[in-house]
Order: C-alpha cells, then structure tokens, then sequence
C-alpha cells in the first residue's frame, strides 16, 4: 500500500507542473519552504526528498542500547522506542511521546524555535523568509498581518540584541548565551549551571553569553569539553572466580578481551579488592573468610599473603586509607565496620550496631567513610575516619547498594542499587542527587569504576558494562566473555594518587592502634577483647568480653571470640607445663579461675585466669581414685566440682579446694554408659546423658537421690549443655549427627539447631545465643547461630586437636542461692535441691549427723550401714575380668562371648562388646600395647608417648635404611612400614598405585570430577564460582517455593528466613515457574481440570488451560517456551506451546506418568512411571529406562542440571536416592531412619534441600561436607519443593534454538537442536508450519500429500472435518466494491522460506534485504498475520481543494487495479470449479464405558475458531443417533479439515466415509 501511494503521488507530481499553490494530499506534508509535499512513510528514512531538508530535520536518533530498533522503523522522538513505519500519521499514538503524530501535524512540527507556521496549517517557514515582500505561503499569509508595523518598531530600535518582524509584529530575541526577558532586555545564561547535562568533563566557568572548559591536572581538555587522562592508559583489575586478571585498554578506550596479567591465582572465591600504596593489593575469599594481601610490583606471590584469617563473617567491601595505610573492612555478618592495620595484627570496630554493611569507599580527600546499609531502613551512611562524626548520608529511596566510588574529577559519590536497577550520583556536599541510568543489566552489579567520563560496572553473569557517568547513555558490553566477576579496580597513577593527607599517625604514640581524626589530629584504638586506660594511649587485656579456653592436646588455649585479624596473634597458651590430656574445661567466674581434668593423668586441677593475678601454675584439685573424668561442670556459686566418671561408671562431687568429696550416683544406677553431664544449679537439678541399648538423658537432684529419664528420645548423646532454660544435646544416630535442645526441666518443644554426618562431635559451649563444638581429631572450631540456624562456621582452623571447650561469659550474674553464706551452715558439701532450699551432704567415709549438716568420721564398715544410707565407700573385691553391676565378678574370656553370664547382662552389653573387638585406631594412628592410640607422627620421635613407652623400640633408628617404598619409609618399633603421598594405594610389594578419586561418590566434587596423578580436580560450569570441591553460584541468593497444604510459600534465606505465602486465593497440587518472568503455572487442586497462572507480583490467579483431564505434575520448558502436563485421567503425557494454548496441545505419550523433570540444556525428559525411572528427548524419542526400582513409592523427582545427577524419595526405604542420567553411580544421600519423613526434595549447587514431616521442618542439607541445618520449622504437610535462581533457567549458547528452527507452534528441544510439532489433530507442513483443521487451504494452493508427519501424533478420535466457506471471499468483494484495489501478488505461499500464518486472506512473503518473513494483507486488513481490520479511506470525503492531476492520477492507478483483480477472480472461478467439496464431514468412534456425563462434557470442549451454527449442527446430529442401535456405547466427535488433494482421493472402499458423504450431501 505505501509503494501504491507513493507511485500515485509521483504521477500526480508530474502532472502539476509548476502548481506550487495547492494543498498537500492526506497522505503527506508540505515541505517546510512549500516547495513540494513527501509521504508521511518517508519521513524520517534517511532520505532527504524536500530542497530544505524538513522531511529530515524532526527526526530522533535511537539510543545504542535499544535492540529492537532495526531496517527502515520509525524512530520515537525519545529514542527509546521504534516502530514500522505503517503506523505512522494514522491517528493512533503508537510512540508513547506521540511523536509519530505529531510529525504529521504542522502545529507541531512548526513548534521549533524559529519557524513560523502559515495560515493554511500546512507549511513551515524560516522566520527570515516573514515580511520580506515575497509570498512564500501558499495563502500569503507570511506577508500579511502587521508586518509593515514590525518593520516600524525594528527600525526604532525596540530590542536590545536582535529584533524579528513577523505578520504577528515585532519579536525581541537575543545572541546565543542570553536569556529575553519580558522587558525586551538580555541576560547571560550561566551555562554551567543550566545546562541540563554538563557541558564539560570536570571544571566549567561561565563568560557572558558564553562559557569555557578546563580539566584537572593530569588530564587534556578534547573536543566538547570532555578531559582525557595523559599518559598511558589503565589497567582494569578484574575478579575472575579464584584469579585475578589484569586487562588492558586500548586508545580507542575499549578493554583487551584477552588478560594480559594474572595477578592472583589458586582461591576459592575472592569477592572483593582494595588497592593500597605501592601496589599492595587487597583481596577477600568469601569461602574461607579471609583477606589476603599481594604486591603488584617486584616479589610478589600468586597466592598471596594472609592478612586476616580469623574473626570475620562476611567481608562485603573494602578500601585502604592511603594516608595510613589501614585497611577498611564492611561485614554484614557482624554489622560492622573494621579497620586494621596493613599487617593485620590489630583490627578495631569503627563503626558499630549497622544491619548489612555492603558496598564501602574512602574519601581520601576530604577525610569521610562512606558505606551502605542494606538494613531497615537501608541508607548509604558517612562518618570521620575514626568512626565519629556519623550521619545517614542518603536515606531516602534506597534499596540494596552493592558498590559505591568517590569521584574526584566531579566530587561526587556513585552508587549502583541492584533492587532497583539504578545507578546514582551525589554530590560529596549531600547535594544534587542524580538517576543516572535506570537498566535491568544493573540487577546484578557487584562493583562500579569509574574513569574519564565513563563508569564501569560487572554483572557476574554476564561480564562488564559501561556507560556516559552523566548521562547513563551508550551502554555497552565491554567484556562479554569475562564471566564469574566480581569486583572491579582500575588501576591509573592518576586514580590512586590524588592529593594524598598526610599520615597523622606516623608519630602517634599508642599501643595498639591509631585511627585518623578529620583533622589534623588522631585517635588511639584498641581491638575489641581490651580497653583503653585512662592515659588514651595504652590497651589492657579485659574480662568484660568473652574468651574461650581450649583443651588442646598438651595444653589449654585462651582465644577473644570476638577479636578479628591474624590467627596466630590471637591464640595464647594458658597452661602447658604436665599438661598430658584435657578431657573437660569449665570457668568459674566468681572465683576468676580455670578448673579442668586431666584423663592420661586422671586429676582434676585449676589455674587462676584473673584480671590481677594473671595464669599461675596448675593447682591439683583432687586425683584419688579418678578414672577417666570425661565430663565435669563448677557450681559458680559453691565452687562445688560435679563429673562424671567414665571408667567407674560414677556421678561425683568434690569442693574447690578437693577436701571434700562424694559419690554421688553409684555405678550401681547405671547399666548403660556415662557421657556427659549438665547442672542447673538454682533449680537443683543434675542431668546425665547415657549410652547403650537403651540411651537416655535423666534428670536427677542435685544430691542423687532422684532420677527420672527425661521425656526426649536420643540415640547416642555425647554432650549436653544447659543454656537459658534449655538442655542442648550432642546426638547421634550411626553416621547422622544432630545438635538438638529440649526445654527442662520437662523435655518439651524439641527443635533441630544443625546437623551432618560422619561426624564426631566431642563438647559443646554456648554465648551469645552461638553455639561452639569441638569435633575429635579435628582442627577445628565450629559454630552455628541458635537464632536462626544458618550453615555451621569454621571459627578457628588449622590447630592443634581440640578435646574440650568452655567459654568465660562476662554476661554472667552469680545468683547468690542457700548455700552462698557460709556454705549453707554445712560442714562437708552444701547441694542445691531446689531454688529456696538444699541439704548437706558429707564425704565418702563419713556419716550425716542428726543436725543435718555436721558429718562424722566411719571407723568400721558395718558402722555405717552402708546399705541404709548408701553414704559410705563399700570396699571392692579385686577382681582381674569384669565386676558385674549386681556386684558379680567373671573372668574376662567370659566377656562378650554372646552368653550372658552377669545377672544384668552387662558383660554382653553393645558398648562394651564395640569398645572390646575395636583393634584398629585408624590411618595415620598408631596402636599402643596398652590399646590406646596416638598419632603416627609421635611413633618413634625419641619420647614415649604411649603410657607403656610401646611407640619407642630399638629398630626405630635403622628400620628405613635399606627400605624398598616408593614413596615414603616409616619406622615403627618393629620395623618399617611404607607409606604413600596422598591420592596413591599403597600395594603388597610396597609401590604406590594412583587412585581414581572420582571413582567414589563423584570424587567429593560438587559438579565435576577429573581424576589426576595423586588426586583429583573438581570443576564447575562456567556460571558457578569454584571453591575446591564446590561450586558456589553467583549472587542472588537463591529462595525456595513450595506448597504448604496447597499455598504456595517462598522462603527467602536473605530476608532473615521469612515465609510469604504467593497463593493466597488458589490452592495447587502441583506447579512450576518461569524464572524470567515470574510467572507460576499451578494445576488447581479444586478442579485439576484447570491449569493457571499466577505471579509473585500478582497473586490473581488466571485459567490458561481448562481440558476434560485430571492434571497431577506440571514442567516449564523455558527454552521451547512449553507446559509438560501429566493427565492422569486420559492418561496422557501432553505438551502445550504457552503462547498457543487455546489451539491445542500435543500427547506425548498414552500412560500415567509421575513427577516430570526437564533438562532443556540437553534437550531431554525424565519421569516416574509405575516403579521406574524412563528418560527420553523432550519431544518423546529415544524413551528408555533409567532406572528399576523395588517399589512403586517413589516420588518427588528433582535434577541438578549442572552435575546431571538426578534425585528422589524412596519412601518404602525412607531415604533420598540419587543416580546420574543414565542410571549409574546410585547413592544413597539421606538415610531418615527413626529421625525423618521425607517429603520433597529439591538439589541446588552444593546443597540439597528437603522438607520433613515429623519435625515440620525445611532442610539444608550440604552434599559434600554432611552438614545439615534447619532452615524454618512449623510448616504443614509441605510439598513439591523448587529452588528459584536466575542460573536454573540460563539458556547460555542455547538461547536461538527455538529461533532457529522458525516453529509456528510447538518447538520440542532436542539433544540435537530442536524440532516442530504441532497439536493434535494439525498437520505439520515442511517441517514448520502447523495447519488448522478448522481453517481451509485451498486460498494457499499448498500440497500437503508430501507433507512430513506430526512429532508425535497423538491416536486421538477422528477429527470433524470442514471445507472452505464463501466468507473467505469477503475481504475480496469488499474491495471490489471499493475504488482502491489489493495488491495483486499471487496467494502461493513460499513454503521454503516463510513461516508466517497470514489470516484474512493475506499472503506469507520473505525479505532477503531484512531477513524476515512477512504478511501481505488483503485491503481492509492489518496487522503482523492480517488480524486486524482497517477502514478503507472513503475518498469521497477527500478535499474539494485538492489539484485535479492528483485525482486523474490515483483514479488511472485504481483503474488498472481494478483490471488485475477481476483476472484473478476469473482465474481463481475457474480452479475453483475443478474441486469437488464437501462441506462437512462428521467421525464419530465408540468409547467404551463413557456414560452421559462425560460424552455431554466432551461435547461442550468446541475449539474457539468453529461457528455457533456449526455446533448446534453437531449438536443435533450427536442427539439424533439411537444409542440402542449401537450396543449402548456413547460417541465421540471431533473436527479436522482436509485440504482439497484429500477430498478428491476418498477411498469408495471406506463404508462410513462413504455414508457420512453421501448423508452430508443429502442434508
């Protein structure tokens, strides 16, 4: 139609020669000067048609970041949006800034300063062509008016400047860089501050009527005011995963895709960087909670130097003083922020009591520290160098800031805020905040640079961007390949040089720390475990924080929990000198001392750890008769001693000074075994922990006489501990692992606080609501928050074995209680039995007195009728095999040899039949001869250190002289022993063979394993941060959906654990969701008929399918953009294109499926069918079975679609199972046992999530170290659990594969690629294109008998079949009726190139200059496929005004039209009459045990596109068929079209076809 209008405006042109006094037709605009009119499609294309240039002078440029702009589109005045050119001038504002009007309107386009528009409202002139004597109007009316009159006040000097005549009169105008006021005087514009943009890059002066522009030192003023840095360029410091890379950039200011330098290697995850003076770099490992340091320049190392390595939680941002050199450190995970001298050795808190630190940067300049709070509310704060002078910066419309920069070329802060995709500015005087650019690229930023007029940020998922630091425009992708980064440091003299303060601290004299003040001074500081005396200048160790002392090996350790910087200048040793063994620790804070016990030795001692007195020497507080005090607790208020004797089976009790001392439970009590116990002393109460068959935790009074067991069920408790009313339990069940509290003194309201497996934990301490364990042979220390139960934390790492733990609590109040004065009027023992009350109790060997609180000495056994008051120590017959616990003695080869021979059973008993047959101490240990054991390392080191002196012998010295290992000789007191370097088997003839790591359980890799010589490499996919052995995936966190009693809730771990509960109106059975979008696809659970769709953001839910089905499981496939549906009722396994759901969907398969899982990176499906694991393409080929399982109770099938293992919930074996795609490598992952119900399982990086039904609890589980953590608890029947991140739904190189293949409805993902399908019922034609049943193709003359098959065609009913109706026609007819005509191009469609379905007629055509497929519509229709119906232009209603050799031209343009059409309708009559139609055809096919109901639902499901004539017709002959002349079977009808090649090839031989024709053709 344009070439049409643009023909018929040529000729016409050419027929009114000379005219230049008429009006231009509706389809056009007069040029500006009138010399000419120009179609309103050529406005604005690039090619100049008017002698002024006005059909290209109103015309934007789109921005370089708008994608969807491309050919000959119409550019929106903002340039922020394109449209075609079609949609220009046609009364409808398709630009949002209605710019594509009004071009077309002259009261706009005549808007511009400077042009004067005619009275005739359709021409433009120059204000220099008014009054000049010569009519340049078509109407004259550019020289009518009050020109004469302008002329006169001109002349008379009215202006100050500049004044202009005008038929309107004289206008008073001013130079350039003047401002007209209404007194007809000028004024100087200040350009530097009107201007909108800035005009120059860093320093603007403003002259009258004009301005200039200067640059700081160190740079070169260019073209429009921009500075250029002199010099060489930068260096681009880019994180890299565990590297970083340096980068460099060219002349032309784009970056080097290629790194240049590798600064730093061999890291787990470095998240953030600061560059110091000299080159000293920076840098944070996230997974290991270190700052590492490294010189750019001269020796330094790839892996750099600790700096810090204990203490902090979460090192978000940093930035070095360069004053100073101190190192600033933002920690969410402490809410603070830090700084620490260079070295690391001091580190104080500057700024305290924040929410989330995030992003930090220094003002080096002006002395402020600048940082984001992502708390409540979020605001960037600004605060002196020393933390004072603190202010809420920005507080307003903040959101999560991620990186933040001083820029001191414009003394502005620059901000990037990933929750709401913004980059902001401000002035460094809290002025003139700016929006820079808002853009969905900023979602992820982590790090913002800035350099000349450019910032720079990175998105570690896809690289690095930069953009006008004024304007936020020219957005570009500078390093595309450069993925995983995280922080971002240009490197330039010029960037970490200016104008530096000097150092205020270099002569300061304090002994710890100096910190800066804003002025010239400074300030001392101390770490956070001392104070400042009064003098303001020395640090003193204080008691007034909390420390934690160690039992480590051969001596006891003292460790600030709250101190950060270097390891090593934390720890101190308390005590050393005789230590052999500590087996328990506890303070005791009234009396400022240290008691703990010594098993190797078997005593029980104390040191002083006072303020005053400092460590003394180790005092022995008692040691007679001790046989293995594994677990002892101090009475703060007596100094009353309570342990637990192993070895004898005992509870006992000493004073502090060992002078008295009790039994206070005999082993007569006790079966099972003694491992732990906990007093609560103000209630009275003594809790015991106990092994063997029947393990328990009692609760006793503090004097013995009562115990019952506690209402909690345990499995093997290690240690308990009480902590504010509650009894925290070390639990094991085999290799599972759980730390768990009960409230006391009932045992009710259990909670789950961590869990793991394969580990050993030995003591527990508790502070501050954080509880710290100590696991056997480890080197660690552990913690976890109680609060809210995050993932366990490494506090302490790579020291010696800790046995024990206890922590001073400066918190702590001593109660003082009845026994606090004078020891309760007790002459022996004062024991608490209740809050108000307690009894006195005397030593072994002496007898209460009737005063109840003087004891007397026992002179002989009978005299202290033992039996009666069980007070007195009964002496024990020597016996050399087992003393029963009914007082029985039998030899020891009578010990475990499975025949009861003790009364009770104990010489049988399960822990002393598993302590007996254990031999082997393990590799790495040694066994001594006494059954002990010890590390190898100690074998043979010159000093016993086996108690019988077994490890030492006299071959120790030559045993590995003339040895035949490989790689390594031990000497061992009997000879030697061949040692291999890890990852080798040692073999019998002493060579060491390679292990294949990846071999057991995927090598402990996360993703990938890749066996090597000696070990094994883990490596991840490219999105994913690797860590070791894990793949950690990049920022956001990720949050959980699941269904809980069919509402859908969120858990978000980064908003504190909160559940949300999206669903609030609908409940579902089953859902999934498309990341991108937001978009949830739920199958209702109140009519599985129905599958909606609802948002996070909208919780109405709409119905997208409604199927006679009965829906269970639902898959998004969101490269095909395709629903996976398991239709349980049909059954049917079924695929529906979402953006064509009213036209049908696909069957897959006929059976009832079960959970569905799609991998559409790898093109394939997995599902549950009965008891098996099948697997196939996602378009249904190649279905095999994965796996064969020993019930059918499986389900809730989840896939990690980077490790390619799948995993689901046996329920008849009560575990989680797991197995790669092809059905290898099955591993058990979870055992529930007596613990744990599965629910619902879902697998994200490192971590397994699942749901539990006997604790109501959701799970973190950690596949490669066994942690587990309860993330919230209290939730109900909780179902069909996913985990929601960006990266699940990544679709990396396979993002075009559907836009490849040009589907027309279904596109089913392949391995190969991707192929088409179409719905039920469709014929796919030429591989793409799908053909409606209920559309006729005789308009598109296609021959469909060559035409490949459907996918996967569904064995569904026949279809209802329905030829082309005379309605085609009317497009047509109408526009014969009309005087413009249709194009005449031939209705063929191209089938090897178009793809399109052109409707009304239209016709599919390709475009080899755009490379697209196209419609060319029928006249009256418009639209993408022809949709869209359009007016024809009545041309009666045109302009009487307009020239006659316009309308001689159109009409001889119409005539030969009209001529071509009537051709083709003859043509297109006479084809018709060859083809023999049938107009409807009816199948029908018995359904089996279908009753009335069901085929009256089938018949209401019609398509959309059959006519309410056409269903009444089928209506009407459904009810007229006699059900009993068909043997009572229902029917089913359907409808489908058959091209005209079809029908005139029936087969006579088909007797229903035939009947139904013949009857058809009757009706």
């Amino acid at each position: 139609m344009q070439i049409l209008c643009e023909l018929c405006i040529l000729l016409a042109c050419l027929m009114q020669v000379g005219s230049m006094n008429a009006e231009c037709p509706a389809w056009s605009v007069a040029c500006f000067d009138g010399d000419g009119c120009v179609s309103t499609a050529s406005l604005c294309d690039g090619r100049v048609q008017c002698r002024d240039r006005s059909d290209e002078l109103l015309c934007a440029a789109k921005k370089a970041d708008i994608l969807h702009c491309h050919g000959d589109m119409f550019v929106c005045w903002d340039g922020e949006e394109c449209i075609p050119r079609t949609q220009l001038c046609d009364g409808v504002h398709d630009c949002s800034d209605g710019s594509d009007e009004h071009i077309c309107e002259p009261h706009e386009r005549c808007r511009r300063e400077g042009l004067f528009l005619c009275a005739n409202n359709q021409q433009c002139l120059n204000t220099s062509r008014l009054c000049d004597g010569k009519s340049d109007c078509w109407d004259g009316s550019d020289e009518q008016g009050k020109c004469d009159e302008a002329k006169t006040e001109c002349s008379s000097n009215k202006c100050q400047q500049i004044c202009e005549v005008s038929p309107e009169g004289a206008k008073c105008q001013c130079l350039p860089g003047y401002l007209t006021l209404k007194n007809r005087t000028c004024i100087d514009i200040n350009e530097c501050e009107a201007a909108e943009l800035p005009l120059c890059s860093h320093i603007c002066q403003n002259f009258p009527g004009s301005y200039n522009c200067s640059c700081h030192h160190g740079y070169k003023l260019t073209d429009n005011g921009k500075c250029s840095i002199n010099g060489s360029l930068p260096i681009f410091l880019l994180t890299h995963g565990g590297e970083i890379h340096g980068y460099e950039m060219f002349q032309n200011r784009s970056i080097s895709s290629n790194a240049a330098h590798m600064y730093v290697e061999e890291h787990d995850h470095i998240k953030a960087m600061a560059l110091g003076p000299n080159k000293v770099l920076y840098f944070s490992d996230v997974v290991h909670k270190k700052i590492y340091s490294s010189h750019l320049d001269g020796d330094w190392k790839a892996q750099g130097q600790e700096v810090i390595n204990v203490g902090l939680r979460n090192p978000e941002g940093m930035d070095v003083d360069w004053s100073t050199g101190h190192l600033y450190i933002a920690d969410s995970g402490r809410g603070k922020i830090l700084a620490c001298q260079e070295n690391g050795d001091v580190c104080t808190a500057v700024i305290t009591h924040l929410g989330h630190p995030k992003a930090l940067s220094i003002d080096q300049r002006n002395r402020h520290l600048y940082w984001s709070d992502a708390g409540e509310p979020s605001v960037i704060g600004r605060a002196d160098l020393d933390g004072r002078g603190r202010i809420k910066f920005v507080r307003d419309d903040v959101g999560h800031v991620t990186a933040m920069s001083v820029d001191y070329t414009t003394y502005r802060l620059y901000w990037a805020d990933i929750l709401f995709h913004k980059l902001e500015s401000i002035g460094l005087n809290g002025k003139d905040r700016k929006i820079i650019l808002y853009d969905d690229r900023l979602m992820g930023a982590v790090s913002i640079a800035l350099f000349e007029d450019q910032i720079y940020w990175t998105n570690p998922s896809h690289g690095v961007y930069s953009a006008n630091k004024f304007t936020g425009r020219d957005v570009q992708k500078e390093l595309s390949e450069i993925l995983s980064t995280a922080s971002l440091i240009i490197m330039h003299p010029m960037l970490q040089n200016e104008e530096i303060k000097d150092n205020s601290c270099s002569s300061a004299d304090c002994s710890d720390m100096c910190l800066p003040t804003n002025g010239p001074g400074h300030r001392c500081a101390c770490p956070e475990d001392k104070h400042l005396e009064s003098n303001n200048r020395t640090c003193q160790i204080s008691l007034q924080v909390p420390r934690a002392y160690l039992g480590a090996r051969k001596q006891i350790q003292q460790f600030p929990l709250l101190s950060v910087g270097y390891q090593d200048n934390q720890i101190e040793t308390v005590i050393e000198e005789n230590i052999k063994k500590i087996s328990s620790l506890d303070v005791g804070h009234k009396h400022g001392i240290l008691v703990y016990s010594d098993i190797q030795r078997d005593v029980i001692a104390r040191v002083n750890i006072s303020d005053d007195m400092g460590f003394s020497d180790e005092e022995i507080i008692y040691s007679k008769d001790l046989h293995s005090v594994e677990k002892l607790q101090l009475d703060a208020v007596t100094g009353n001693i309570y342990w637990v004797d192993v070895g004898k089976k005992t509870v006992e009790v000493a004073s502090l000074n060992g002078e008295y001392h009790r039994v206070l439970i005999p082993s007569t009590h006790f079966v099972q075994r003694l491992t732990s116990l906990a007093v609560a002393v103000m209630t009275g109460h003594l809790y015991l922990s106990l092994v063997g068959v029947h393990p328990t935790i009692l609760s006793c009074t503090l004097d013995g006489i009562s115990c019952l067991p506690l209402s909690v069920n345990v499995y093997y408790p290690n240690d308990i501990v009480l902590y504010e009313g509650r009894l925290y339990i070390a639990d094991g069940d085999y290799d599972a692992v759980q730390i768990l509290s009960v409230e006391v003194p009932d045992g009710g309201y259990r909670k789950v606080h961590w869990q793991g497996y394969e580990r050993d934990l030995t003591r527990m301490a508790i502070y501050d609501n954080v509880l710290y364990w100590t696991e056997d042979r480890g080197t660690s220390l552990f913690s976890v928050s109680l609060r809210n139960n995050q993932e366990e934390t490494i506090v302490l790492h790579d020291i010696i074995p800790l046995s024990s733990i206890v922590i001073w609590n400066p918190k702590l109040t001593v109660v003082e209680n009845a026994c606090s004065r004078n020891n309760g009027g007790c002459s022996h023992l004062c024991l608490q039995v209740s809050q108000n009350s307690r009894v006195c109790a005397c030593s072994d060997g002496f007898l209460l007195q009737k005063d109840n609180t003087s004891c007397i000495e026992c002179i002989k056994e009978t005299s202290c009728l033992c039996e009666t008051y069980g007070n007195c120590s009964s002496i024990q017959t020597k016996c050399d095999g087992l003393v029963c616990d009914v007082s029985q003695c039998i030899p020891s080869e009578a010990i475990c040899d499975e025949v009861l021979d003790c009364q009770d059973g104990a010489d049988e008993e399960k822990s002393q039949c598993d302590q007996t047959i254990i031999t082997d101490c393990g590799e790495g240990w040694f066994e001594c001869d006494s059954g002990h054991c010890i590390l190898e390392l100690l074998v043979c080191n010159g000093q016993p250190d086996c108690s019988d002196a077994s490890d030492e012998g006299h071959q120790c010295e030559t045993a590995c002289n003339n040895h035949h290992c490989d790689h390594k000789c031990v000497s061992m007191p009997y000879g030697s022993v061949c040692r291999c370097r890890p990852g080798y088997q040692i073999q019998i003839n002493g060579s060491c063979q390679d292990i294949n790591e990846c071999e057991a359980d995927n090598g402990g890799c996360s993703q990938t394993c890749v066996n090597t010589k000696g070990g094994r490499l883990c490596q991840c996919s490219p999105d994913f941060i690797s860590s070791n052995s894990s793949c950690i995936p990049p920022d956001p966190l990720p949050y959980l959906l699941f269904l809980e009693q069919g509402l859908i809730t969120r858990y978000d771990s980064d908003n504190h654990g909160e559940l949300v509960t999206v669903s609030a109106s609908k409940s579902f059975v089953a859902f999934d969701v498309d990341i991108s979008t937001g978009d949830i696809f739920g199958i209702s659970s109140e009519d599985p008929k129905l599958l909606l769709r609802t948002n996070q953001n909208r919780q109405k839910a709409e119905v997208l399918l409604r199927r006679s089905a009965k829906f269970a499981f639902v898959a998004y496939d969101w490269l095909g953009k395709n629903l996976y549906l398991s239709d349980i009722a049909t059954p049917a396994l079924i695929v529906c294109p979402l953006r064509y759901l009213k036209e049908g969907c696909i069957s897959l398969f006929h059976e009832e499926t079960g959970s569905i899982v799609l991998h559409p990176l790898k093109g394939l499906m997995f599902w549950l069918y009965g008891d098996a694991l099948q697997r196939s393409t996602m378009s249904g080929e190649k279905r095999g079975s994965v796996m064969d399982f020993e019930s059918t109770m499986i389900s809730s099938l989840s896939l990690d679609l980077f490790s390619g293992y799948l995993y689901w919930i046996d329920h008849y074996r009560g575990v989680i199972d797991s197995c790669d795609m092809n059905g290898h490598n099955r591993k058990t992952i979870l055992k529930g046992g007596h613990l744990m119900r599965f629910l619902s399982v879902a697998v994200f990086g490192d971590h397994l999530y699942f749901t539990e039904e006997n604790s109501h609890s959701l799970y973190k589980y950690n596949r490669l170290t066994g942690s587990r953590q309860a993330l919230t608890s209290d939730l109900d029947f909780s179902l069909h659990l996913k985990v929601i991140h960006p990266i699940l739904q990544n679709p990396g190189p396979r993002s075009d594969v559907c836009h490849r293949r040009s589907c027309s409805h279904l596109c089913l993902v392949t391995p190969e690629g991707a192929v088409c399908a179409c719905p039920d019922g469709w014929d796919l034609i030429s591989g793409k294109i799908c053909k409606s049943p209920y559309v006729s193709t005789s308009a598109t003359h296609i021959n469909t008998t060559q035409s490949p098959p459907r996918a996967s065609p569904s064995p569904g009913p026949p279809q209802k079949i329905s030829t082309p109706s005379t309605t085609t026609l009317t497009p047509l007819l109408s526009v014969i009726n009309s005087t413009l005509g249709p194009r005449t191009e031939t209705s063929t469609l191209p089938v090897s190139l178009c793809n399109l379905l052109c409707m009304n007629g239209g016709t599919c055509s390709y475009s080899e200059e755009k490379k697209m497929d196209y419609c060319i519509c029928q006249a009256g229709y418009t639209g993408t496929y022809c949709n869209e119906e359009e007016p024809l232009e009545d041309l009666s209603r045109r302009s009487s005004h307009t020239h006659t050799s316009i309308t001689v031209g159109v009409t001889l343009c119409c005539f030969l039209l009209l001529l071509l059409i009537v051709g083709v309708l003859g043509y297109m009559k006479y084809k018709r009459d060859k083809i023999v139609t049938v107009s409807e055809i009816v199948h029908f096919r018995p359904l089996l045990d279908k009753n009335n109901e069901e085929a009256e639902e089938l018949v209401s499901d019609f398509p959309e596109c059959i006519s309410h004539r056409n269903r009444n017709q089928v209506y009407e002959e459904v009810s007229g068929i006699d059900s009993e002349d068909h043997g009572g079977l229902s029917w089913q009808y359907s409808t489908m079209s058959v091209d005209s090649a079809f029908i005139s090839h029936i087969d006579e031989n088909d007797d229903l076809t035939s009947q139904l024709i013949s009857t058809n053709q009757k009706a």
